[in-house]
């Protein structure tokens, strides 16, 4: 359920942007942006605390050391986010003017189409990794990710853009719900917290990096998009191999 608020947040805010800037501009759609945000103001202030040993804060919490930084029972997970949601970054960079590129008037078409394909598998992939396993889960959804990468790559029309988002939706979709469960798993309880934050840690640095080297090598040559697709595909083999590589250790 987290995954699946996560991934309706981020999707749908580039198809809700994309129309709110067309209607109005740029600031508007900062404006409505920020205003979306202050509401969670409201969910958080009736938030009731969960952690049954609460400490009173003092500015010795503020002290970090190294290992509070990472949770390096949670590291595998982090590894397999970090190189999966390169892909993110790259498709937030480039599917804007791949979109201008291929004639559709509102950018967020494609985030549309992977947020329903995302929402939809959800509610089947988090029973099925609680079933079956998250490795066997995570590298379904790895290999599904690498597909939709190559079809986007491949489908330099409407229709083949729309078919690549969805695949895409549903290989995130799937790997979202394993990924999450996977890090709790291996971490233990009174190191939940930090083995979320390496987790995310390592998504954030994914999709910064993927965007930052598409943007890079993209300089604005819309012919470049499809090999950067290819490219980002590799690195996700690269994750399937690591995956893959754990799972026979273990």
């Amino acid at each position: 359920m987290h995954g699946l608020a996560f991934s309706v947040g981020t999707a749908v805010g580039p198809a809700i942007g994309s129309a709110i800037f067309d209607a109005f501009g740029i600031n508007i759609m900062f404006y409505s942006s920020s205003f979306m945000a202050l509401l969670s103001i409201l969910i958080v202030i009736n938030m009731k605390e969960t952690l049954v040993k609460k400490e009173r804060f003092n500015l010795s919490m503020l002290k970090i050391d190294r290992k509070d930084i990472i949770e390096w029972r949670a590291l595998p997970a982090g590894i397999v986010t970090f190189l999966s949601y390169t892909a993110y970054g790259v498709i937030l960079t480039l599917i804007p003017d791949w979109s201008e590129h291929l004639g559709l008037k509102n950018k967020g078409l494609f985030f549309l189409a992977f947020t329903i394909a995302s929402v939809l598998i959800r509610f089947v992939s988090g029973k099925v990794s609680d079933r079956y396993g998250r490795p066997k889960v995570i590298i379904t959804g790895i290999v599904i990710i690498a597909i939709a990468l190559v079809v986007i790559g491949f489908g330099d029309s409407f229709i083949g853009m729309m078919i690549g988002a969805s695949i895409y939706g549903i290989g995130t979709g799937i790997l979202s719900p394993a990924v999450n469960a996977w890090t709790i798993d291996l971490s233990i309880p009174e190191h939940r917290g930090k083995a979320v934050a390496t987790m995310y840690i390592s998504l954030e640095a994914g999709i910064g990096l993927g965007a930052l080297l598409a943007g890079l090598y993209y300089a604005d040559v819309i012919l470049r998009i499809p090999q950067i697709m290819y490219a980002n595909a590799v690195v996700l083999v690269i994750a399937l191999l690591y995956m893959l590589n754990w799972q026979r250790k273990s």
